[in-house]
């Protein structure tokens, strides 16, 4: 994502004192050197050039105007993308050829061109202040920063000396980034950058773009912003509008696995909803001959993390064939050790914005459908869909406070996690029992704070104690000020849950049965692994039943009350020792010989 050259601001409009004269001064100084007069009557651009970005090369062109326009195509090798914002609507071809519309309305794009031309981010309700002096690339700056509502700010470093831009950091959403300037040129006038370098936090988003042709004051026609119609990549057995339900493995009674066949090849596809983009295990694309380029960034719940882009997978479901889908080449080797069952493939919110997807969880079978042939089922609750990032979002009440908007995730397994910024806001964690859990995901494990939640409740429909996540602020895909949390599959799993992404909705039906089942929740305080013949002990929660017991992180459990653990612990019966009722004596029989006895009772 390009976020842009600076602001210029109109100076009678800063406030008065000696801080804002120095602002103005250096504000001054920076108009001057873009080209003064010309800078400030700029009021469209269309730049044109190559981009380079994790290994993968290609060209960028895009169009910018003053009332926040911006159309942008880009094609880094077999990845064509492009995006358009309007005052009035936004959208984005995504990776795989879909078109979406853009979180919040194209907000953050719109922002971005603000800071392009003279004076406009000021009268779009940006704040500016002047920040201390910070060294970079061995000088010192002046730093200027324009706010905008919601804790979006673009930082400008400007010669104190020439008011030459050295370049921006952008920080949105908790996530920082800095565009670097060179190859300055004058076009009519106007100093432009002929050459970018925009980084972020993870090593492998670093992108070059480098401009070979750079206009300014240009036509910016409406057809540039025109929604295409995408192509058709999907298709059902006999004409039909949908497939025959699929009978799934609902392992551990916390994540869907769909029999399928990826180019061909029988698997068992994990169904993740907050997948921005469907992931295939490196092993398992070099099983069935895949062919991957490039090194690009991902996070995940554990942190940052790089893939590789694998195009034109086909996905058969029973009836139904997907076809050119492109998708991320990982090693998932680690997160399904962390799991206990191979994950060769994880199916992402790709087949989400094409499809109804009907999650009967009583039966364990999910059904795909026609949106065209497609109305709301009897009984159903609607709730509707929101956006953050690439992901939806759906409106959520914790105990009894005003609904808030928190990430729909059926990859995640937890149930509910909180993120810092809500968390802080609201108190949650006041006087509650807590502790510490340990979760795995992309990028690896990490630990969080954990207690119960008295309640929630969705559409009018209350879930009580919720055994909850709330991991400290970090660079990784649980951090947002967008949103609110990540709710997931052991909430949803209470429902049968029609998914409707193209008509932004979720439906729900209760299952009066399952409703108000008590969530599983661990009582022991092990975070353990398995790994062929035993578990080995990752962390061992504070105040838990384990810690009391005496064990230690590196310890290895060989057996659980005499019983061996073997290559089908997983999802087996033995593997649910943990989560038994308070006060249920458990025996462990460690791999120095040792037997470990502890009662297990709700720590947190």
């Amino acid at each position: 994502m390009r976020f842009g050259l600076a602001l210029a601001v109109t100076l009678l409009s800063l406030p008065c004192g000696s801080r804002a004269d120095d602002l103005q001064s250096v504000m001054g100084r920076y108009i001057a050197w873009r080209g003064g007069e010309a800078f400030e009557e700029m009021h469209s651009f269309h730049e044109r050039g190559a981009t380079h970005l994790g290994g993968l090369h290609g060209t960028v062109e895009q169009w910018q105007a003053r009332d926040g326009l911006l159309r942008r195509n880009s094609n880094l090798g077999e990845i064509p993308t492009s995006a358009s914002v309007t005052p009035n609507m936004a959208w984005a071809v995504n990776i795989s050829g879909q078109i979406e519309d853009i979180a919040d309305g194209g907000a953050r794009d719109r922002r971005a061109v603000y800071m392009e031309f003279a004076g406009t981010a000021l009268s779009h309700g940006a704040k500016f202040s002047l920040l201390a002096r910070e060294q970079r690339n061995d000088r010192a700056w002046d730093v200027v920063r324009a706010e905008f509502p919601g804790n979006n700010t673009y930082d400008l470093f400007i010669s104190p000396d020439t008011g030459e831009l050295l370049g921006m950091r952008v920080t949105e959403d908790r996530q920082t980034r800095f565009v670097q300037y060179a190859d300055w040129r004058k076009v009519r006038g106007v100093r432009m950058a002929f050459s970018e370098v925009e980084t972020g936090t993870n090593e492998a988003d670093v992108e070059h773009r480098q401009f070979t042709a750079i206009d300014i004051n240009v036509a910016t026609p409406i057809r540039l912003f025109a929604r295409p119609v995408p192509p058709k990549t999907w298709s059902f057995a006999s004409g039909s509008h949908a497939a025959e339900w699929i009978d799934f493995e609902f392992f551990d009674d916390n994540q869907i696995f769909i029999p399928a066949q990826v180019n061909g090849s029988e698997v068992k596809l994990l169904l993740d909803s907050g997948a921005g983009i469907s992931l295939i295990d490196s092993a398992f694309a070099k099983q069935i001959k895949v062919q991957a380029h490039g090194n690009l960034p991902i996070s995940g719940v554990g942190g940052q993390a790089t893939m590789q882009i694998a195009s034109q997978m086909q996905i058969q479901l029973a009836g139904l064939t997907f076809r050119q889908i492109r998708a991320g080449v990982m090693d998932l080797s680690q997160i399904s050790e962390q799991v206990g069952r191979p994950m060769p493939f994880i199916l992402g919110k790709e087949v989400f914005n094409e499809f109804i997807i009907d999650i009967d969880f009583a039966h364990h079978r999910i059904a795909f459908r026609d949106p065209a042939a497609f109305s709301g089922p009897p009984g159903a609750v609607r709730v509707a869909l929101g956006r953050h990032q690439d992901r939806r979002t759906i409106p959520l009440s914790v105990e009894g406070r005003a609904a808030v908007s928190f990430d729909f995730d059926l990859g995640n397994n937890g149930g509910l996690i909180v993120y810092s910024a809500y968390r802080e806001q609201a108190h949650l964690l006041d006087g509650k029992l807590q502790s510490l859990g340990l979760s795995a995901g992309v990028g690896g494990l990490i630990k969080s704070k954990i207690a119960t939640l008295k309640s929630i409740s969705i559409a009018g429909i209350e879930i009580a104690a919720v055994p909850t996540e709330f991991p400290d602020a970090a660079d990784n895909a649980v951090n947002s000020d967008r949103a609110a949390g990540n709710v997931g599959l052991p909430v949803f799993s209470r429902f049968r849950l029609l998914t409707d992404y193209p008509h932004d909705a979720l439906w729900l039906i209760p299952n009066a049965e399952h409703l108000h089942d008590p969530f599983t929740k661990d009582r022991s305080g092990l975070a353990a692994m398995p790994a062929k013949d035993r578990l080995k002990v990752l962390m061992v929660a504070p105040g838990s039943p384990a810690e009391h017991a005496g064990l230690k992180e590196g310890a290895e459990i060989l057996a659980v009350n005499g019983k061996l653990i073997d290559a089908g612990y997983s999802g087996s019966d033995l593997s649910q020792w943990a989560h038994q009722a308070p006060g249920t004596m458990v025996k462990l029989t460690l791999a120095d010989g040792s037997i470990q006895q502890l009662t297990l009772q709700d720590y947190y």
